[in-house]
């Protein structure tokens, strides 16, 4: 199971972009709607876990492996609640009409809908205010201007 786990994640990752389908897309809007600020916070932690694993930036997070172990099994609840609950329908045909990387595009639609919503919170979106202050804007408007 843990093979099969990985293998869809590196799917999801290195795979070129696909179009979504009618199914797939009724899969992602099943997600997104179904999707409680509970379940945001498990999907944001663990992303969080997970990226943590870095090497670029693993000296930056000190996550204990029980803390890690916690998110893994939290967002398999929340993946599992989605798969064979809330979504299953959607799921089946999905995968039924459009295959396999009918999952992966409704997947990618979800994150990119709930990347936004964390990347738009008040204390994260005021961190790109900090990088800002550090940019020469004289010299990224002449870039921008110039033919």
């Amino acid at each position: 199971m843990k093979k099969i786990i990985i293998a869809i994640i590196m799917v999801m990752f290195t795979s070129p972009s696909l179009k979504a389908g009618e199914h797939a897309n009724a899969l992602s809007q099943c997600l997104i709607n179904n999707t409680t600020q509970a379940d945001k916070n498990i999907m944001t932690q663990w992303v969080f876990s997970s990226l943590s694993n870095h090497p670029s930036v693993s000296s930056m997070a000190a996550i204990t492996s029980a803390a890690r172990s916690s998110a893994d099994q939290e967002m398999a609840k929340l993946v599992e609640k989605f798969m064979y609950d809330k979504c299953l329908n959607q799921v089946k045909k999905a995968v039924q009409n459009e295959g396999p990387g009918a999952i992966e595009m409704s997947i990618r639609s979800y994150v990119e809908v709930a990347g936004r919503e964390v990347l738009n919170h008040p204390s994260v979106a005021g961190s790109v205010t900090g990088l800002a202050s550090h940019m020469d804007v004289k010299k990224l408007f002449e870039a921008l201007m110039t033919k």
